[in-house]
């Protein structure tokens, strides 16, 4: 992706994990997270331990680049369903420090509009 798409793709990643911390509902329905979807992120994130209201994306200077171990925190890749679209992985952040959630979802741009689509929270 060109560099524009990861301001876009981290101001949505953000305001997605924003949206479910906040429980807001047009938001979260704008993202394809509906209210049983949103019941299922909160129960995982209470398995995991980690306070939703403590979670933050990575800090952006940090959010593209491999950390020691190879890994991107704010990963933006195509797959093979839809050439149209990305799928980002968002290796969420408390306190300052990675976590092992990691927050899935679609980009897509369509008219000019980006989006993201809510895929998956996952514990890593």
């Amino acid at each position: 992706m060109q560099s524009f798409d990861h301001d876009a793709t981290y101001r949505l990643t953000a305001a997605l994990l924003k949206a479910i911390q906040n429980g807001e509902r047009l938001a979260l329905s704008a993202c394809a997270v509906s209210p049983a979807i949103y019941a299922e992120i909160i129960e995982e994130l209470e398995y995991s331990g980690q306070k939703v209201t403590e979670l933050t994306v990575p800090p952006y200077h940090l959010a593209f680049k491999p950390d020691g171990s190879g890994r991107v925190p704010l990963d933006i890749y195509q797959t093979e369903a839809d050439p149209q679209s990305r799928r980002v992985a968002c290796q969420l952040w408390s306190a300052g420090v990675k976590t092992d959630l990691t927050l899935i979802a679609d980009y897509s741009e369509n008219h000019g509009q980006a989006a993201l689509r809510f895929r998956l929270l996952e514990t890593q």
